[in-house]
């Protein structure tokens, strides 16, 4: 009888200790809030983030020069990188099709660094999504257009130092068949031209 009740006892309290890890683990996750990126052009309400974008002669506010656009949400829209991210120490600047020749959107991370900014990516496609990350860089889901398939939407992430596409996520607006993803990522992400 007391070996019953001692076996007894050695599960309940495993049973238990399994049940409180499990509840500490859910406690400790990240849970990602995603941010559904729409269509509106709101605007540039920052005087940093319109000098940095004269600096690196992506508009202008001069009304004589005429090779730039002017500095308006007519043409660009912004982004923070993450929610506890400051403006001035880096932002995403997404661009209207059409500028500097280019016949679809652009969307460009800066960065400052050493009291200076620089664009640490330029990508050919437009956001669609941000989701926070326990990095405090959101992740970026990026559209592109495709002359033969369409849209297809590649999960981009911050690897301490720029954005590098990971994962194609869906495509026309379908997600991407588990059993298809190796030979999806194989086709895009290892051979991906839009963008560095």
């Amino acid at each position: 009888m007391k070996i019953v009740f001692s076996i007894a006892l050695l599960v309940l309290v495993l049973l238990s200790s399994c049940k409180e890890k499990k509840t500490a683990e859910v406690v400790s996750s990240f849970l990602s809030d995603t941010i559904v990126i729409g269509n509106d052009y709101p605007d540039i309400n920052s005087e940093l983030v319109l000098k940095v974008m004269e600096e690196l002669r992506f508009c202008t506010s001069n009304d004589t020069i005429v090779s730039l656009p002017p500095c308006t949400n007519e043409y660009f829209r912004i982004f923070n990188v993450g929610p506890n991210i400051n403006w001035k120490d880096g932002f995403l600047l997404e661009m209207r099709a059409g500028l500097f020749n280019t016949p679809v959107k652009q969307l460009i991370v800066v960065q400052k660094g050493f009291n200076t900014y620089k664009i640490i990516n330029q990508y050919f496609g437009f956001l669609i999504e941000q989701r926070t990350t326990k990095s405090g860089y959101n992740d970026l889901l990026m559209g592109y257009q495709d002359k033969e398939i369409g849209i297809v939407a590649i999960k981009h992430t911050w690897d301490g130092k720029r954005y590098n596409p990971i994962d194609v996520e869906e495509i026309n607006g379908y997600y991407v068949k588990k059993e298809l993803k190796d030979s999806i990522n194989h086709l895009f992400i290892d051979n991906f031209y839009a963008g560095h």
